[in-house]
């Protein structure tokens, strides 16, 4: 299953996006809706969306109340970074538990990809939080990085792992192979919101190889 990573486009065409995606990710912090055009966005498909508010754009406050109103609009799934402060996750995780909204920790390192040991650590951290889903994304430089990722699908269920950059490309397709219940694209015509990503339709095409 794809997940189509939308940000920075007009809202008709973001709804039209999501109406034909098997899944959307909404990067609310590079669409910057308003909170009143959110119950429109995820009214209809919400529960095959995942609402994703990254720093940087609003301050933690602004971030969980962006998410909240997406949870409350409907979403399917909250994405929640790991290293996000305690005040932050103890608000939201249990927020999206009480509105039956499904949390994804996630972890991005885009330096480099930790050894096996730092990775397993992040994972049983996140289950133990209440992680539904755990999403850990890193950047790759050698095929033993890509390796000590796609190795976490022989050990775990209900994470996604895939490598960034040129070099962990692959590990995107890959994954889908090795049990990752999605992989992350963006739309054709539009930005790319991550290092190493396919566009929809190259992933399509690549799967059909396959």
């Amino acid at each position: 299953m794809l997940c189509v990573s939308i940000s920075s486009l007009p809202l008709p065409r973001v709804r039209e996006l999501v109406a034909n995606a098997d899944m959307a990710e909404i990067r609310l912090d590079l669409l910057r809706p308003a909170k009143d055009e959110l119950p429109a966005l995820f009214s209809t498909y919400g529960k095959k969306i995942i609402a994703t508010c990254r720093a940087g754009e609003y301050d933690d406050e602004a971030r969980a109340g962006m998410l909240k109103a997406a949870i409350d609009a409907g979403c399917g799934y909250v994405d929640l970074e790991i290293d996000a402060s305690c005040a932050f996750l103890d608000t939201l995780i249990p927020y999206a538990r009480a509105k039956g909204c499904k949390v994804m920790l996630s972890y991005h390192n885009f330096e480099n990809t930790p050894e096996t040991e730092a990775l397993e650590l992040v994972i049983i951290e996140a289950l133990a939080c209440g992680a539904d889903v755990v999403k850990m994304a890193t950047m790759v430089h050698t095929p033993h990085d890509a390796a000590r990722l796609l190795a976490l699908y022989a050990r775990h269920t209900g994470i996604v792992a895939f490598g960034m950059g040129e070099k962990g490309k692959f590990t995107r397709v890959v994954a889908l192979k090795l049990g990752a219940p999605f992989t992350y694209v963006f739309p054709d015509a539009a930005p790319a919101t991550a290092p190493g990503q396919y566009s929809e339709s190259e992933m399509r095409e690549l799967w059909q190889r396959l």
